[in-house]
């Protein structure tokens, strides 16, 4: 029946709605420490799926974002959500319209735009880096650049990745981590997978660190 109800296109709106009104409510009742920037010129920022959920509002630069998102009914609804923060998707993923979505993020960053992504999405395995992102930096020449955020007040679903509802009134970290440059050629591509993988994780633990979120 849920189901159903989702693919009604009104339905959705609504559903973005409410989601992007409690969004926008725990981002401004949280107190937030910031640590690190986001670079000058266009990059490829990258967080784990689990916590993407209050980066939009997070979005302070003037340069325009495009969010990577998947064709699938719960991409949809993303979609819609992240739109009313300003913020524009590209339509794929590593699995479904890759080569449209590859396309898409190399014309935005060769425009100067800057492409958010999750290596680990739409469907996992969680915190494992697919090689779309690399290959992506390498083509564009853009940096990649590491980004979390933890709260001190959350619950996590059920779901592949245990996806992470902050709540409102609680104490909040997000981290910049320093940008990865992209590889020089083809074969470094899979060092810097490995190596955003393992800064995705550590930035993440800090940021736990910071909140007193327990693991």
């Amino acid at each position: 029946m849920l189901k159903k109800l989702l693919k009604s296109e009104t339905v959705q709106d609504w559903a973005a709605r409410l989601a992007a009104a409690y969004i926008a409510f725990v981002h401004r009742t949280t107190r937030w420490t910031v640590v690190g920037a986001p670079p000058d010129g266009p990059f490829i920022g990258c967080f784990w799926h689990q916590r993407m959920l209050l980066l939009p509002p997070m979005w302070r630069a003037r340069r325009p974002l495009h969010m990577l998102i998947s064709s699938h009914r719960d991409g949809v609804l993303i979609s819609k959500t992240i739109a009313r923060f300003g913020v524009p998707t590209i339509v794929g993923s590593t699995n479904r319209g890759a080569a449209d979505a590859l396309r898409g993020m190399l014309a935005i960053l060769k425009r100067g735009g800057v492409v958010a992504v999750t290596p680990d999405g739409p469907r996992g395995p969680a915190r494992q880096a697919a090689q779309g992102v690399a290959a992506a930096a390498f083509l564009a020449r853009a940096p990649v650049v590491p980004a979390t955020y933890s709260v001190s007040r959350a619950k996590f679903l059920r779901s592949w990745d245990r996806f992470m509802i902050p709540l409102p009134f609680g104490r909040g970290a997000m981290i910049w981590g320093e940008a990865l440059p992209p590889p020089a050629a083809r074969e470094g591509i899979d060092a810097l997978t490995a190596a955003l993988q393992a800064k995705l994780d550590e930035i993440s633990a800090e940021a736990d660190r910071m909140t007193g979120l327990a693991p």
